[in-house]
């Protein structure tokens, strides 16, 4: 229906001689329309960064960022306001703190237009890591000897948790069972060398984690680390 309306249009406008040119395409019951190209998402920590790509939009009112486990129900964690008539692209940007329900959640952007009317443009998938948040934490009373590992686990499994030097020679290796939710482990690092090494937590299903470890000898011969 659409693509008859504007055919009629330009031939009535040929017959007479206008040159007349279409910003958009004639909507069959309101005069509002989007040509929408693209939406992406990128997970930095616990934070979602939306962006999104509009070449052209008329009588537009806002943009809504949906969440849902289910692709069935839906809740909103954005709006964002419409800059309205406009017929070059123009890019536009939300970022929002998501606290991960699932291991794969789904987001969908919807438009409003002026009339109150909806339409849902696109869906993407935002898959959370397994496996996340690895701290290291100082042992109190026993920094230079023991430290802290802290990570969370999305799921139940087995795993290992291994130490890698800068050479990358595994010098630590030990079998562990993740629980879901939180999870830690003491590390002895008491014979480590002064070195750079990596600790990475791994499960059954190729997951994994890491953080970088730093053993170094302070002044006065006191041993001590950082991680980051």
């Amino acid at each position: 229906m659409v693509r008859q309306l504007s055919f009629y249009f330009v031939l009535l406008s040929f017959c007479f001689g206008a040159a007349t040119s279409l910003g958009f395409e004639v909507d069959s019951t309101e005069d509002s329309s989007i040509d929408f190209a693209n939406i992406n998402a990128e997970v930095s920590s616990k934070i979602i960064h939306f962006t999104w790509n509009v070449n052209a939009e008329k009588d537009g009112d806002y943009f809504l960022i949906e969440k849902s486990l289910d692709k069935k129900n839906w809740t909103t964690v954005s709006r964002v306001e419409s800059i309205e008539n406009h017929k070059d692209r123009h890019t536009y940007s939300v970022s929002e703190i998501n606290f991960a329900e699932g291991i794969t959640e789904f987001f969908r952007i919807t438009r409003v237009d002026r009339y109150g009317n909806k339409q849902v443009l696109d869906i993407i998938n935002v898959h959370q890591p397994i496996l996340n948040h690895l701290l290291l934490i100082p042992l109190q009373g026993e920094v230079d000897k023991r430290i802290r590992l802290s990570y969370d686990s999305r799921i139940s499994a087995h795993g290992e948790i291994s130490v890698v030097n800068e050479v990358g020679k595994l010098i630590f290796n030990t079998k562990v069972h993740h629980e879901s939710g939180y999870n830690s482990y003491v590390l002895d690092i008491k014979n480590y060398p002064e070195g750079n090494y990596v600790i990475v937590v791994t499960d059954q299903y190729a997951n994994k984690t890491s953080r970088m470890l730093k053993v170094y000898n302070a002044k006065k011969k006191k041993r001590g680390w950082f991680g980051n």
